[in-house]
């Protein structure tokens, strides 16, 4: 999932019981429509999810369905490449030692 925020959101952040992790920002330029901000991709999973689940919850803002997933994979090329890249984004965010800081 993307949002957008005025100002750059962190890698992550407990809401309540959840916590949403942050990655990929892109700056907003301000333009006649729209101020300027922050977009980025995001995953919300319990406070208390396993290492596992947040890997699972940051495949899944890009691929929603196993089909999707395997899809990825079996297709090759560049679309096996950019899951391989969400994947180990997924697990370098997925560090118990950030998330903790």
């Amino acid at each position: 999932m993307h949002v957008n925020s005025t100002h750059k959101l962190p890698e992550y952040q407990v809401i309540g019981p959840k916590l949403r992790i942050h990655w990929d920002y892109q700056e907003i330029p301000e333009t006649d429509d729209t101020p300027a901000g922050w977009s980025c991709k995001e995953a919300v999973v319990p406070k208390t999810a396993s290492r596992s689940q947040i890997i699972e919850a940051i495949i899944r803002t890009q691929y929603p369905t196993p089909g999707a997933e395997f899809a990825a994979i079996n297709n090759g090329g560049e679309e096996y490449e950019a899951y391989q890249a969400l994947r180990e984004t997924a697990k370098n965010l997925a560090n118990p030692d950030l998330i903790e800081a």
